[in-house]
């Protein structure tokens, strides 16, 4: 089974504790959003989770004890960092910051084990397609310089 952790919320910035908690117990219940009464129970074992995807524009959150499950558990990591500030997205970190903490997530894990994402793009008179760009190249600048000190330090 593969264990997607950010399918409907980002479980990682705003529920680590509940789901630390929810892999120390072993287990977790899922509600079935278009049938509520349909309560599904998932063991979060080695033998059964191949992998466990985390889906989060923020881990900053889980990266203290992220060896709870990394330990355990095949693990691959989406971080989502776009180019808009506290007008669009109000809950999550700065560019720069996300950048700092991809960078811990990367020393951590492992640059193999994360992908980097750049969406959805958003065209307003702010966000423009130029900005887009200029934002783009200024990431992935910084996450080439990323990859570099990971690969260095091997």
């Amino acid at each position: 089974m593969i264990l997607n952790t950010g399918g409907r919320t980002d479980t990682v910035q705003y529920y680590t504790d509940w789901l630390l908690n929810r892999f120390g117990e072993g287990y977790v219940l899922s509600r079935n959003p278009l049938f509520p009464n349909k309560v599904t129970r998932y063991e979060l074992v080695p033998e059964k989770v191949d992998c466990v995807v985390f889906c989060s524009k923020n881990y900053k959150p889980i990266l203290p004890r992220l060896h709870e499950i990394t330990d355990r558990f095949n693990t691959y990591f989406h971080y989502t960092i776009t180019a808009y500030g506290k007008d669009i997205e109000p809950g999550v970190p700065s560019i720069e910051e996300s950048m700092k903490t991809l960078a811990e997530l990367s020393e951590l894990v492992g640059k193999q084990r994360i992908a980097w994402r750049y969406d959805p793009i958003l065209l307003t008179e702010k966000y423009t397609i130029a900005r887009h760009m200029e934002t783009f190249e200024h990431m992935a600048g910084c996450w080439l310089h990323i990859l570099t000190v990971v690969f260095l330090a091997l």
